[in-house]
Parts: structure tokens; C-alpha cells; sequence
């Protein structure tokens, strides 16, 4: 059975996911699509808005046919960490494609900014660049050396940010994108989820995964705020810059901001400057509180844990768990395998059960949805 593997967060599932579902469906009719999705945690640094259970669930209701999980730290990692744990996984099942949406819709334009990029000169130039102007923001000076030494712009969006770093890692998957027109965005979504305004929520999302979405109720990272601030105003810059992408300064801010905040959001907002931004004060503070180090997010994942799967699914995944370099997971209680891993991991679900108010004990009940 071929696998055409997609890389997402479903945060919440939305009507742009599906027509992704219905792309690679009319593209590939013969093949599963195994999601590789992020676990408690997302890229943006937060806790997602259900877990990931219960976000797989609504996946594999639209469509989908199995959802394994990008556990963290890569789910919880900047756009290369992110990319590059999910694309080791997706070798390790032996993916036969790759689907991602971008705003480009080019393929070749899309693989040579990534060739370009993963090239010494460009890394060489990049690092100069870093060390002149310490203060300038990464993404700025990545598009500035692409600039000055191709006389081009890196195509532009945060679809294409996430795909020239999938390319960067691709092996010999086939690559297949298409132009992202529809207006769904997960923002919106996970707005008019968090805020209670179903009705416009219903329009945004397929009719499946509304259902999920009525009965249950959002999960925030400001639940855990005050144990965050708590954290930061008791902790030295020294220990802070143990953590992966902080650094002194960083670590001088987050401290400041968190003995004049009163709240989680108005931190957010003291810590936040030209340099550092939003998600990545957010990314570094989960690196922080779950004690994630550069080691931790530069090793490949040995294991995932499959969240759910239809009948279609099923199949695929016992034939990736024939031929599979990696450990796939069904039951959290069965990790002896991958302890180091999966322990480390589940300190994050941990911060999700209790933002959610939930027993840290039930991380090793759960057991993957099975339509």
C-alpha cells in the first residue's frame, strides 16, 4: 500500500484541511494518507486547544485514514526542528509522498530555495550575518543573505517557510504541493473556538469536526500562566540559557517581564521586541518549563504513538510496523522501548492534564480511536 504522509497540527481541524483530504484523494486515489500530527503541544509554543486524541479523532472523522503523533520537543520546535522531526518520521514509515499546501503552488521554485539554502555559501553568509547583527531577527537576516547572494527573495508566507524545510529534509519521498487559495485559516478557527462563537465557527469547519468541537471545551496555555510566572521569577539567567534558543539576553527579559507582569498575556506582552518574537518567547518558554535542551531537539525521534485510524488505516499501519525504522506506539503504557523519549515527552502532556484539569495519571489510559 502506497502512504502519501501529510504534516500538520489540526488546531483545530478545518475546512482548508479538508480540501487538502480531497486534493490528495482525487490525486492519489489508491493511497492512505497518514497524518503525522503535533502532540499537546504546537509550533507556536502553546498548548493546543484539545489534545491530541481527541484533534486525530476529528482527522480520521474528515477523511484521514491513520494519525501518528510528532511528539515533543519537535512539535513544540522552530519551523527547522519542527520540520526535520516530522520528516524523519515520515522516512522512517516509508511515505511514499509528501502533500503540503504553500502560497507559491511551484514546486521547482520551492526546491531551489531549498537546495540554495542547505548550501555552504548560504550557511556561511547566514552565520556572518548573525554574528554582525546579533539584534536583527533570524528570519530577517536568513532573507537578507538569500538576497544579497541570489539577487531573489525567498518565496515568501509561512506555508512556504514550513516547506523549503521539509524539502531541506525529503530523502527520496516525492514531494507534491498545491496553492493554498482557500480562506480557512487555523487562527480564525481556533478564535471563534476559544471565544465560544460556534456559529461562526461552523462555518469554518466540516460538519464532522463541529460535532467534536460542541461538546467539548478549548484547553489555553494562560490555564498554567501563573505556574510559568511562578517558574521565571525564581530562576537565574545562568540556568534560563541552559535551554534550547535562549540566550543571555532572552533570559534577562523573560526574567524582568515575569516580576512586573501580573498576568500570562500581559508578560507575553512586555517580553515581546523586534528580536523576539511572540511565538519564539513562547517556544522558548515551554523549552524552559519542560527543560528542553539543543541536544533534545537535534536527535531524531525513535518512537511515535498512533492517536487514531479508520479500517483503511489499520492496514497501513501494520504494514509500517513491518518495515518500519521507527517504534510505533498504540498503548502509552507499552514505552519501555523508548522510555527516555516518551518520558520526556509525556512531561508535556503533563502540563496539557493539568491545564486541562485533568489527572497526570490518565496520560497512560489513553488508547488510539479506532472508526
Amino acid at each position: 500500500m502506497k502512504i502519501c504522509a501529510v504534516i500538520a497540527e489540526y488546531n483545530p481541524f478545518h475546512n482548508g484541511h479538508l480540501k487538502q483530504i480531497e486534493y490528495i484523494r482525487e490525486n492519489l486515489p489508491d493511497t492512505a494518507i497518514v497524518a503525522i500530527m503535533s502532540g499537546n503541544i504546537v509550533q507556536r509554543g502553546e498548548l493546543a486547544v484539545l489534545d491530541k486524541y481527541t484533534r486525530a479523532n476529528s482527522a480520521v472523522l474528515c477523511g484521514v485514514d491513520a494519525v501518528l503523533e510528532l511528539p515533543y520537543p519537535w512539535c513544540g520546535g522552530s519551523a527547522g526542528y519542527f520540520a526535520r522531526g516530522a520528516m524523519d518520521i515520515a522516512k522512517a514509515i516509508g511515505a511514499d509522498y509528501l502533500c503540503f499546501g504553500s502560497e507559491s503552488g511551484d514546486i521547482e521554485e520551492l526546491k531551489k530555495a531549498a537546495d540554495r539554502m542547505k548550501d555552504d555559501e548560504y550557511i556561511s553568509h547566514l552565520d556572518f550575518l548573525i554574528k554582525e547583527e546579533p539584534q536583527t531577527p533570524y528570519i530577517a537576516l536568513s532573507h537578507r543573505a538569500y538576497r544579497e547572494l541570489y539577487n531573489s527573495e525567498i518565496p515568501d508566507g509561512a506555508n512556504n517557510t514550513l516547506a523549503i524545510e521539509y524539502l531541506k529534509n525529503i530523502g527520496d519521498i516525492t514531494p507534491i504541493t498545491y496553492k493554498r487559495t482557500f480562506p480557512s485559516s487555523a487562527t480564525a478557527a481556533r478564535g471563534f473556538y476559544i471565544n465560544g462563537y460556534m456559529d461562526e465557527l461552523k462555518k469554518t469547519v466540516p460538519c464532522a469536526a463541529y460535532g467534536i468541537y460542541e461538546r467539548t471545551i478549548p484547553v489555553s496555555t494562560f490555564c498554567v500562566g501563573d505556574v510559568i510566572l511562578w517558574h521565571l521569577c525564581n530562576a537565574s539567567k545562568e540556568e534560563l540559557c541552559r535551554y534550547a534558543d535562549v540566550d543571555m539576553g532572552m533570559a534577562s527579559r523573560l526574567i524582568s517581564s515575569a516580576v512586573e507582569s501580573d498576568t500570562y498575556d500581559e508578560f507575553i506582552d512586555h517580553a515581546a521586541s523586534k528580536k523576539y518574537t511572540n511565538s519564539r518567547l513562547r517556544r522558548c518558554i515551554m523549552n524552559i518549563i519542560l527543560g528542553t535542551e539543543k541536544d533534545h531537539l537535534e536527535a531524531k525521534p525513535v518512537y511515535t504513538t498512533l492517536l487514531a485510524a479508520n479500517e483503511k488505516g489499520c492496514k497501513a499501519i501494520k504494514q509500517i510496523k513491518k518495515q518500519s525504522g521507527i517504534h510505533v506506539i498504540t498503548k502509552p503504557a507499552d514505552h519501555s522501548e523508548v522510555k527516555e523519549q516518551f518520558e520526556f515527552s509525556a512531561k508535556a502532556d503533563k502540563l496539557f492534564f493539568i491545564a486541562k484539569g485533568q489527572k497526570t495519571a490518565d496520560i497512560f489510559k489513553n488508547k488510539p480511536v479506532i472508526l
